[in-house]
């Protein structure tokens, strides 16, 4: 049985700490299970008093008191230096709340991805939008209760020692300021304090994967710090209220559902009869042409042969291929065939499609011939 360990990241913020210990306390421990409360140092003390005065009651309380300023970044990998008594981190950031089946699906996790060389870590929290387009994310469903994609998580997570080992090698010669082509635009420009864009940005070149829940296990409160200026609640995901106890979990190479750095789909090539290797998935999403492949399934207008078209109807966006859906919207190009690019469709169907319900709120509210004019604005600048 592998032996894990809660981590609380803090710094200056007790209200956000006590938060989440709080969720700490109302979680199922089926034994008991050390917290460590790690504390960089700030101009305060409030916190290190607080930390004193804990009383953790699931088992041994460590707290660790950093004598000078790590920074975000450096506090964040010395976690590691935990792997010498412990096999796998629960890491948690001070402005996260957990489900109260969190550590049941963490141990199900580490029992079963435990030096997994295909799985990177494994995630507590589940998207509901993706944060390179601010579009809404929803992941297709197989039947089972994780899928795979190689994004690294931070509001939310577990390391695993051979996994964290790996990637820490990598890292040490990699540990630079970045700006590549292959890379989401927004990693890029993450800022130096970021060492979560180094944990993503190994995972899409070393072709790893974090393990992701269908049903979220924490949700960040995006409290002011260092990455917000405000309390936005628009990356609370959604919480499910019942005790889970069991969960399922495939081998790695048995998940048919995985997504790239980019919130793509990789499992659609058996879907329109090509080869995965062959295929560049791009639909609504910021890939650069770098990364095309000879076929280019996307929403964009390109000058090559069309080999297939779908409509943009069904949810998540995925069924349209695999249900075969034909229409004018989605397009398979073969890029070896040049070609006029195929009629533009209504960009109205974009806007209906991902935002159908706020859409229609909003023309209650307005009327339609207005709502309409601001929502063409918005489109050419956006599509």
């Amino acid at each position: 049985m592998k032996r894990l360990a809660i981590v609380a990241v803090a710094y200056n913020r007790t209200t956000t700490l006590r938060r989440l210990l709080t969720s700490l306390e109302q979680a199922d421990y089926p034994e008991e299970v050390t917290l460590i409360i790690s504390i960089d140092k700030s101009d305060t003390d409030a916190v290190e008093q607080m930390a004193a005065g804990y009383h953790w009651p699931h088992g041994e309380l460590q707290v660790v008191r950093h004598k000078e300023n790590l920074g975000l970044r450096c506090h964040m990998l010395s976690l590691a230096e935990h792997f010498a008594a412990f096999d796998a981190l629960i890491v948690l950031e001070d402005d996260v709340t957990v489900q109260q089946s969190f550590y049941l699906y963490s141990k199900a996790c580490v029992e079963k991805y435990y030096g997994d060389e295909h799985i990177a870590g494994i995630s507590l929290y589940s998207y509901t939008f993706n944060y390179q387009t601010s579009l809404p994310f929803q992941p297709a469903w197989a039947g089972q209760d994780v899928f795979l994609m190689s994004c690294a998580m931070s509001w939310g997570q577990v390391w695993m020692k051979p996994q964290w080992e790996a990637f820490s090698q990598w890292y040490g010669e990699n540990s630079g300021d970045f700006c590549l082509p292959h890379l989401p635009s927004s990693i890029n420009h993450w800022p130096k304090s970021s060492w979560l864009k180094y944990h993503i940005r190994y995972c899409i070149e070393q072709d790893k994967y974090f393990v992701y829940p269908y049903f979220s296990l924490s949700t960040n409160n995006a409290d002011p710090g260092i990455n917000f200026d405000r309390t936005d609640n628009i990356y609370q995901s959604v919480l499910a209220h019942a005790l889970i106890r069991d969960f399922r979990l495939p081998a790695s190479g048995d998940i048919e559902v995985r997504y790239d750095g980019f919130f793509q789909p990789k499992f659609l090539g058996r879907h329109i009869g090509v080869e995965e290797e062959d295929l560049c998935v791009n639909l609504f999403s910021e890939k650069p042409e770098c990364l095309r492949r000879r076929y280019v399934l996307t929403d964009k207008l390109l000058p090559y042969k069309v080999v297939r078209s779908f409509a943009l109807e069904l949810r998540p966006i995925e069924m349209n291929i695999i249900q075969r859906r034909e229409g004018n919207e989605l397009w398979l190009y073969d890029t070896t065939v040049s070609a006029q690019p195929p009629a533009a469709p209504d960009r109205y169907l974009a806007f209906y499609y991902f935002y159908q319900r706020a859409f229609f709120k909003l023309r209650t509210m307005v009327g339609l011939k207005s709502l309409s004019a601001v929502v063409w604005k918005t489109l050419k600048k956006k599509l």
